[in-house]
């Protein structure tokens, strides 16, 4: 009688710790943009960079063989959100091919191509230049891994797809690597 009470005990403590353990990775699976620890599963639900290079055109690829990649300066946005709003501000449309989201407006470390990419269009003054924007204020503690990882995986995939030059890859200075 008594080896029963102990293996309904272990059963039970056993499915209390799994349930608390499950909780906390919940807990850290959607994170805001300026904490650092989150759940791998958020990151794999988000479409390859390979997806968002090739499968977004509506025009034949362009001519690129630089990649720029900046902060939007804006504590967060989309794709749409960006250019209307930098647009409403000074009356330019903001200029960029990618934006990686930081969870407030978009999906952490969510690619979206922009109106830029999809029709090939050259941003103005900058022949060849691909332009991935990251919605950060720009201050580096405000960029999440996941756009980190998102970035890189992106500029990788850009890289192989059109033969750029890690020499014509530029970053912010604030960027980690």
């Amino acid at each position: 009688m008594a080896k029963r009470n102990r293996n309904v005990t272990v059963l039970f403590s056993l499915i209390a710790s799994m349930t608390v353990g499950a909780l906390v990775l919940m807990a850290l699976d959607n994170p805001r943009p300026i904490t650092g620890a989150y759940s791998l599963s958020s990151y794999l639900r988000l479409d390859p960079a390979e997806n968002m290079v090739k499968n977004t055109l509506t025009v034949s690829p362009g001519y690129w063989d630089r990649v720029e990649v900046y902060y939007s300066r804006t504590d967060g946005g989309n794709a749409d959100e960006l250019a209307l709003l930098t647009d409403l501000a000074n009356g330019t449309k903001a200029q960029f091919h990618f934006v990686i989201g930081n969870g407030n407006g978009a999906e952490d470390g969510a690619i979206e191509a922009g109106e830029y990419w999809k029709f090939q269009r050259l941003c103005s003054g900058r022949n060849g230049v691909v332009r991935v924007c990251v919605i950060s204020d720009g201050r580096s503690e405000s960029v999440t891994n996941c756009q980190i990882n998102r970035t890189n995986a992106l500029v990788e995939t850009l890289i192989r797809t059109f033969g750029i030059s890690s020499r014509n890859i530029h970053y912010p200075a604030s960027w980690q690597m």
